[in-house]
């Protein structure tokens, strides 16, 4: 078999299996609003006293070059991000809409207009589970180079849920 023909059943094959583990983003628009660039690792603290004279404290820490991405998402009636992972961290604040989030072992958490939450390399999916459609905004630090999301196969316990 000649090499082209080898490396284009392979490519065919790569798709099919592709398109077989790979979950799909569903009636999504996100432009990237800003993003930009750090060499350096990243090493910062920052701490405040609140009013109740506890500490709040917050670390970032990064290990090689980093990129920082700010992105819009809107997700309309029905939609949804697939099963994914990130090479980094991700902050989001659900600014309209409510959502559905599912961690790797399929554990539902509802998040409302006004809610933020963390996520990172572990695998997980969410849908909008609101009557209009659900506006998002991220701020993500992650490793230069690479892309905001790694898509991922759907975990066992994602069978029956439509994801």
């Amino acid at each position: 078999m000649k090499t082209r023909t080898k490396i284009v059943i392979g490519m065919i094959i790569a798709g099919i299996v592709g398109i077989a583990v790979a979950t799909p983003i569903v009636l999504l628009t996100s432009p990237i609003l800003a993003q930009g660039n750090q060499a350096a690792d990243i090493h910062e603290r920052g701490r405040a006293l609140m009013s109740n004279g506890a500490y709040f404290r917050a670390e970032l820490e990064t290990e090689g070059p980093s990129t920082t991405s700010i992105q819009d998402a809107a997700y309309s009636v029905g939609g949804q991000n697939g099963w994914h992972s990130h090479p980094g961290l991700v902050a989001v604040t659900v600014l309209s809409g409510s959502i559905r989030w599912y961690d790797e072992n399929c554990k539902p958490t509802v998040y409302n207009a006004g809610d933020s939450w963390v996520e990172g390399s572990k695998v997980h999916a969410f849908r909008n589970i609101g009557t209009g459609t659900v506006h998002l905004m991220a701020v993500f630090i992650t490793a230069q180079g690479q892309a905001l999301r790694t898509d991922e196969p759907a975990p066992e316990c994602a069978a029956g849920l439509g994801l």
